[in-house]
């Protein structure tokens, strides 16, 4: 069984402090007693996460003939993300960040 996850962070950084790991992939070993972390990249704690693009709050308007934006769309400055959890994935770190969205903007198949 799954448990999805609906998820609003404040931005970007935020989102990947939650769902991404900082792994090293290369070393300095310049001194074997020692080495030295040069890269790193981000490895997902989730096997399914869904970045959602830009979500309106408040659609825009625009002339039916010209196509010329008439009220520019309103956009929540929030970065939404949903993430579908399978057993043994630890999710306590997504409940802070979970929303119930009255429409969601993307459900798993």
């Amino acid at each position: 069984m799954f448990t999805d996850f609906y998820l609003a962070f404040p931005d970007k950084s935020t989102a990947e402090g939650v769902l991404y790991t900082d792994t090293p992939i290369a070393w300095d070993n310049t001194d074997p007693e020692n080495p030295v972390v040069t890269e790193t990249e981000l490895r997902p704690n989730f096997r399914n996460i869904d970045t959602l693009p830009l979500i309106a709050e408040q659609e825009g308007q625009y002339d039916p003939e010209t196509g010329e934006e008439l009220v520019a769309p309103v956009y929540s400055p929030l970065y939404h993300v949903n993430v579908r959890a399978i057993p043994g994935e630890d999710t306590s770190a997504l409940e802070a960040y979970a929303v119930t969205p009255n429409t969601p903007a993307r459900v798993w198949a």
